[in-house]
């Protein structure tokens, strides 16, 4: 039989060839699309860490040098400190306006705090956000995506972040003397602790939006190892090491403001 002689074979294969000559085309165009641009204009939330007996954080003298850095970048979104301590102070929000949160309340619970925060005032107003977490704040940032993916008690609804850097935390604990933590906030920042081992379960938690993480560490870092900080399952070029940062340098730092800044505006590959 052959193919001259049968018009219905004949129309057939035309229409195959058609579809696979319109799937190229579509696939060529696709991928001759230039990429998103940088998004600079989305709100920025920057979250402290862990002070000792709830001693309080001053969010301005914490994070004020890397706002200005951002905004010199060209970052035109509303840049916004959270503080949870009862003795913060120059933080824009407090999250005990958003949960039952004392000074001893663990992270875990601070992020469930956080989402509240951001799903009320953002995500349920179709705004997303990009977060910027220092040390335990990069553990409640983190908690914060993670809780409402899983869609697990007492955090919101999921929420929406683009863009998430985490500076110094210690997503595998902090450091060995860590381990002499027995009570409070510390207890769930040693290696082992229950809350720890939850952050495991998710190695790049997604939030109701794609989200881009980036983490930061440092071998000079006493507090927070560097391996620790850099254990989230994202790409190599998306965990960023200093050799030369202690645990307080990386918002003051300009090489490691600027690469903060491209973590925010970058879309992931």
């Amino acid at each position: 039989m052959s193919v001259a002689r049968n018009p219905s074979l004949r129309h057939g294969l035309r229409a195959s060839a058609l579809l696979a000559v319109l799937a190229f085309a579509a696939l060529a165009t696709t991928a001759c699309e230039p990429p998103r641009p940088p998004a600079k204009d989305k709100p920025i939330l920057f979250v402290h860490g862990w002070s000792a007996l709830g001693a309080g954080d001053d969010c301005r003298g914490n994070f004020g040098a890397l706002e200005t850095s951002l905004k010199s970048a060209g970052f035109t979104g509303k840049m916004i400190t959270v503080g949870y301590y009862d003795s913060d102070t120059n933080c824009d929000v407090n999250l005990r306006d958003w949960g039952s949160v004392s000074n001893s309340t663990s992270w875990k619970d601070l992020s469930k705090a956080l989402s509240k925060y951001i799903y009320a005032t953002f995500t349920a107003k179709g705004t997303t956000v990009d977060l910027v977490g220092h040390s335990m704040g990069g553990l409640i940032t983190r908690g914060a995506v993670q809780g409402t993916q899983a869609k697990e008690s007492g955090f919101s609804a999921p929420i929406k972040v683009e863009d998430s850097v985490t500076l110094a935390a210690p997503h595998q604990g902090a450091a060995w003397f860590s381990n002499g933590c027995f009570w409070g906030q510390c207890s769930g920042l040693k290696p082992g602790a229950t809350d720890i081992k939850w952050l495991a379960t998710n190695a790049n938690p997604q939030s109701a939006v794609a989200t881009d993480w980036t983490v930061f560490g440092s071998t000079a870092d006493d507090t927070v190892p560097a391996d620790s900080a850099l254990a989230m399952g994202v790409s190599d070029a998306r965990k960023i090491k200093y050799t030369t940062l202690e645990h307080s340098d990386y918002m003051g730092n300009a090489t490691c403001e600027a690469r903060v800044a491209k973590a925010l505006a970058e879309v992931d590959s």
